[in-house]
């Protein structure tokens, strides 16, 4: 089980950015879709899917707060998202 303080990566659809070493990223939280900049080095692709880097904030039942690695538009970063959006970090 996932605690407060741990990395994740949170599925996120990916497009190019502005700059070459950040990209446009979307994620789809409980509240609906965040979208923002991050680090290219925040991104991994696993199983077909592209992940960004997040620290999990706290835990309720099958979903996390999370601070998402980025600047984002409509946030601070801070999202609600289902458990399984997410990768732990290893």
């Amino acid at each position: 089980m996932l605690r407060a303080g741990e990395k994740v990566y949170v599925k996120t659809e990916v497009k190019d950015g502005a700059f070459p070493t950040e990209k446009l990223v979307t994620v789809s939280t409980n509240t609906g879709l965040v979208t923002g900049f991050a680090k290219v080095d925040s991104i991994i692709d696993r199983g077909g899917g592209q992940y960004l880097l997040a620290e999990v904030k706290s835990v309720s039942r099958d979903n996390l707060t999370v601070k998402l690695a980025g600047s984002f538009f409509t946030t601070t970063g801070f999202a609600d998202v289902s458990s399984s959006m997410v990768l732990e970090a290893s």
